[in-house]
């Protein structure tokens, strides 16, 4: 059944495409009216500037009168889309002068520490790969226990250490 409704639809199809062809198409369409025309054009130029403020082809000030057929062309992606490596010593780096005087009461034994503001001018000297291994010594107690707990040699022996494997800081000095 559905052999003879496929066959006696493509006859159907080739019979009226021979007896009622397509009328003939223009390659290029008129416009009725002169004011259709010119509102086409109107149309056409408030999407051309529409376009031009994202367009990569010519500043939106350089739009021409005569309306000519150009092709859009869009703008290159971002630069925020592009992977930026970054040098572990270019970056700035510090810690809170409280975060410093942790540290010094977990490494140094004694009752002599410095105060917050001795402690800014104190991590002046430091590199800042070191002011990083004193906020990840800092990390590993809390505030309370450092102040409680008596003082233990094992972040003592942990600074020893880093200072032994971390090798020399590079230092450049513009005059």
């Amino acid at each position: 059944m559905d052999r003879l409704y496929h066959a006696l639809s493509s006859t159907c199809l080739r019979v009226r495409l021979l007896l009622f062809p397509f009328p003939a198409r223009l390659r290029c369409g008129t416009f009725p009216t002169l004011e259709a025309e010119a509102k086409y054009w109107c149309i056409a130029a408030r999407y051309r500037r529409h376009l031009a403020q994202s367009s990569a082809r010519r500043p939106p000030q350089e739009t021409s009168e005569i309306p000519l057929v150009t092709y859009y062309t869009p703008r290159l992606l971002p630069q925020y889309r592009d992977v930026q490596h970054l040098d572990e010593g270019s970056s700035v780096f510090s810690i809170p002068a409280k975060t410093f005087c942790k540290w010094h009461r977990m490494v140094f034994r004694g009752s002599y520490h410095p105060t917050h503001a001795q402690a800014v001018v104190r991590m002046k000297y430091y590199s800042h790969r070191d002011l990083k291994e004193m906020q990840r010594i800092a990390r590993l107690l809390s505030d309370e226990q450092v102040l409680r707990r008596p003082w233990s040699p094992k972040y003592s022996e942990l600074w020893k250490r880093w200072l032994d494997t971390k090798g020399p800081d590079v230092v450049i000095v513009f005059e």
